[in-house]
């Protein structure tokens, strides 16, 4: 209820609010849910990959199986998804004996179980990501592991599509606009992405959390719901996915400067935020390290060393600036929208949330900002459509706001 009253403060009535915007949005995503369903069974899900792997390993020894053990199911599952979508290819690209080649899965299988290379060092990235397999194994008593991944991530893509509408009310949008960007949040990236078995789903459902909390500090000035929201937020974001809270944290500590700097939107609020912002930077970064997780260099390292099959580079940074050159100056013309299309959409999205609200303009580019910092810290073409995930939440909360009227007296006052 206390959402509720700071999103109704301009419109002078919690009903609309509390009730119409809920009713839509549990539709939108009960439509969401009912599809993603039928999809699962269909084989026409993205080909499973190494990561997907390793989560699926992580998920069976927080079951409490033995180590042998966890190695074959996890293997078994992976190597069954990689079998069926290999018959799912090679029908709908017209092939008329498209019959299944049991070669796929016992091939696959015996590399995984026999011949596979992963190293130490490499498996400790993914040790350092605990939150999203310990959360599957819970469901996984119901589910089975396979399943209980795919259910973790639909389920931070629905509480995504119900943040999306929380954050629009908070920004001043109405319920349409609401309702318009919670359908957004599914059909674009952001929607298709987050129910795979990967944690960048459950990643961008926390930044969205997590700029709640901001969006509360900066521009509702509620200092005790804001706290508690980015607190717990960050907390989740830790255990699931370290590095990438570790950007959003100074990304918001940039941001409440740069708010502090504006005349209107210098107070405790935007105090606090910047406080909380370098209080979690510090707290993850220190966390980690005494974690004994993988820092930044590691991360270089296994970006130039084919996951630490190679020997270390004697410069990573250098190499990372070289890799960023060659990525940035080939990424945006290998199609010819590639580059045009989301830039075009998170322009319109900028200049509607700045006519709306400028603080909630700054946050939120702030927070979609960190896909593009996730890019460059790991500048691998194979990776780039899931690492930009965040880049999409420009468009889904800005979109919305593009045919909203100004309301002086409901919006300046926290401009």
């Amino acid at each position: 209820m206390r959402f509720a009253a700071l999103c109704a403060r301009h419109t002078g009535s919690s009903f609309p609010v509390t009730r119409s915007p809920a009713i839509g949005g549990i539709i939108i995503a009960s439509a969401f849910a009912v599809f993603q369903m039928f999809g699962y069974h269909s084989y026409a899900l993205p080909t499973a990959n190494n990561d997907v792997y390793r989560y699926t390993v992580q998920t069976y020894a927080a079951t409490g199986i033995s180590s042998a053990e966890v190695t074959h199911r996890a293997a078994a599952d992976w190597c069954g998804s990689r079998y069926r979508n290999e018959t799912a290819s090679r029908r709908i690209e017209g092939s008329v004996d498209a019959k299944p080649n049991p070669g796929v899965y016992s091939g696959c299988l015996d590399w995984l179980t026999r011949h596979d290379a992963t190293t130490e060092r490499y498996k400790k990235i993914f040790y350092a990501r605990p939150g999203y397999p310990f959360i599957a194994s819970l469901v996984a008593p119901l589910t089975g592991v396979w399943a209980a991944l795919w259910v973790v991530s639909l389920w931070f893509a629905l509480a995504g599509g119900a943040l999306v509408i929380v954050l629009i009310r908070l920004a001043g949008g109405g319920t349409r606009a609401a309702w318009v960007g919670e359908i957004l949040f599914f059909t674009l990236p952001t929607g298709s992405m987050s129910v795979q078995r990967l944690t960048d789903g459950p990643a961008v459902t926390i930044i969205l959390a997590t700029l709640t909390g901001a969006v509360l500090l900066a521009c509702r000035r509620a200092l005790l719901p804001g706290v508690f929201t980015i607190c717990g937020a960050l907390t989740l974001g830790y255990f699931v996915r370290y590095s990438s809270f570790t950007l959003l944290c100074a990304a918001l500590l940039a941001t409440s400067l740069v708010c502090l700097v504006r005349r209107h939107s210098r107070h405790a609020g935007t105090v606090v935020l910047a406080g909380v912002s370098s209080a979690g930077l510090a707290g993850i970064t220190v966390g980690a390290h005494l974690m004994g997780w993988p820092g930044v260099s590691s991360t270089m390292q296994d970006t130039f060393t084919n996951h630490f099959k190679q020997p270390d580079v004697a410069d990573p940074v250098h190499q990372l600036v070289r890799l960023n050159i060659d990525f940035w100056s080939y990424l945006p013309w290998q199609n010819d929208t590639m580059a045009f299309l989301p830039l075009a959409l998170c322009g319109l999205s900028l200049a509607a949330l700045w006519r709306t609200n400028v603080t909630v303009a700054i946050l939120i580019t702030g927070g979609a900002l960190t896909g593009v910092l996730t890019v460059i810290a790991h500048p691998v073409y194979g990776q780039h459509a899931r690492l930009l995930l965040p880049i999409w939440l420009l468009p889904v909360l800005g979109l919305p706001f593009l045919s909203l009227q100004k309301n002086p007296t409901g919006v300046s006052d926290y401009r």
